[in-house]
């Protein structure tokens, strides 16, 4: 973790605080590849550990309580691994600007009043597609001497060029920006769900609003316990106001019942606060129990990609069933040359010749997606009076194209969700 401290680049305009060093969760296209430890060597995480085990951290999701501890004690304690970056999908046909709309419908609705929490490698906020969109940032990466994470409430702390002349004074002295986007992945992700108009691009719900969460660094390194301060975060977040989708554009590769500690944090986010969360399902390839965690949480709903080009499962999209054998990925969604926002900061290729776009591929853009059409969802079920389990009812929406016409896979789950 990186303390911010009086005279290193804190202005004292936006208290708040995030501590970062992502190395063990896997982001979903391309990026730098990377190699780092899931944890501190000779150390587990358990989930709702017994009495008898000691804890040197301690995560409390209320249903989900993940223990770090050097001695289990019978308990069932989760192991790292060393991961890499997935390179980029190679396949990437020309198409439609807006293919993601054109496979998912062109629905009425805006996601207007709705909030999405993104979790990822931050954001460009200077971009216009998100001119009006972003309510709050928050990171991981550093935390003010008190303790807390850094965070900025726009119209609150300042305005965003008071945010970037923050930002750029952070980088300066530390190395690493607080909330702008260097990698470009968070960029993408957040604009496929919720980006403003950017000549004839637009993202799925265009007037949902983000609270954005940087949890990942510029070259898209996370560890485990960054990953749960981030989902402890949001789930604190949600429990003190709207939160209504989450969106986990990443993951590791790990086997898992669900009882892991990311996809049991991730789950009780859903369960706890009554919101959708959505996980890539992994770029792994298609071969089965390759599913990714947190996509494997039992209450978060995994997302495949499919190849809007040609209808079909894309090649890289991870299959499940999950260790115990439930049947993931939940949904499949547009996730084979998307184009979305494209961040100023990063070295992706621009999309048509236009720096302010770009195009990747990977199960990170088909959760966006899923992500953009939940958000639609959840504006068409509130305007309804729908209330309950929000996931549930997302899951047993009737408006899906499904490949299985029988029942839910391991492949393409229950199928490619329509925008209401």
């Amino acid at each position: 973790m990186r303390v911010l401290r009086e005279g290193g680049g804190y202005s004292g305009r936006g208290a708040g605080a995030l501590a970062l060093a992502v190395s063990a969760l896997l982001l979903f296209t391309a990026a730098a590849s990377f190699n780092a430890n899931i944890q501190p060597a000779g150390e587990v995480y358990v989930v709702n550990p017994p009495q008898q085990v000691k804890c040197t951290a301690v995560w409390d999701f209320g249903s989900a309580r993940v223990c770090r501890t050097p001695s289990p004690l019978g308990a069932r304690g989760w192991h790292g691994a060393r991961l890499a970056v997935p390179p980029a999908a190679g396949y990437a046909p020309e198409g439609g600007v807006n293919i993601h709309i054109e496979v998912h419908g062109n629905s009425s609705l805006t996601g207007a009043g709705v909030v999405v929490a993104v979790v990822d490698t931050g954001i460009d906020y200077l971009h216009e597609a998100f001119d009006g969109a972003i309510e709050e940032l928050w990171t991981v990466i550093y935390s003010t001497p008190g303790g807390t994470w850094l965070h900025w409430r726009v119209g609150v702390n300042g305005s965003l060029a008071d945010l970037a002349s923050f930002d750029a004074s952070v980088r300066s002295s530390r190395g690493e920006y607080a909330f702008m986007d260097e990698n470009g992945h968070g960029t993408h992700v957040a604009g496929i769900i919720a980006g403003r108009r950017v000549g004839q691009w637009r993202g799925m719900a265009p007037s949902a609003s983000l609270l954005v969460v940087k949890m990942f660094n510029r070259n898209g390194e996370a560890s485990v316990e960054d990953a749960l301060n981030a989902l402890q975060l949001v789930y604190r977040l949600a429990g003190e106001r709207r939160v209504d989708v989450v969106n986990l554009s990443w993951g590791a590769p790990v086997l898992s019942d669900g009882e892991d500690p990311i996809s049991a944090a991730a789950s009780a986010i859903a369960r706890d606060r009554g919101v959708i969360v959505v996980a890539a399902a992994g770029n792994d390839g298609n071969r089965p129990a390759s599913l990714s965690i947190p996509a494997a949480g039992k209450k978060v709903v995994a997302a495949g990609a499919v190849d809007p080009f040609t209808g079909k499962v894309a090649h890289f999209s991870s299959w499940g069933p999950t260790s115990d054998l439930r049947m993931k990925p939940d949904v499949v969604a547009a996730g084979v040359s998307i184009v979305g926002p494209r961040s100023s900061k990063s070295a992706l290729p621009p999309y048509g010749g236009d720096p302010r776009l770009t195009r990747l591929s990977g199960t990170s853009m088909a959760a966006a997606v899923a992500s953009g059409v939940a958000a639609l969802f959840v504006q068409a079920a509130r305007a309804a009076g729908l209330g309950g389990d929000m996931t549930e009812a997302f899951l047993a929406y009737t408006r899906f194209t499904r490949y299985n016409p029988y029942f839910k896979d391991f492949i393409t789950g229950v199928g490619l969700p329509m925008a209401p």
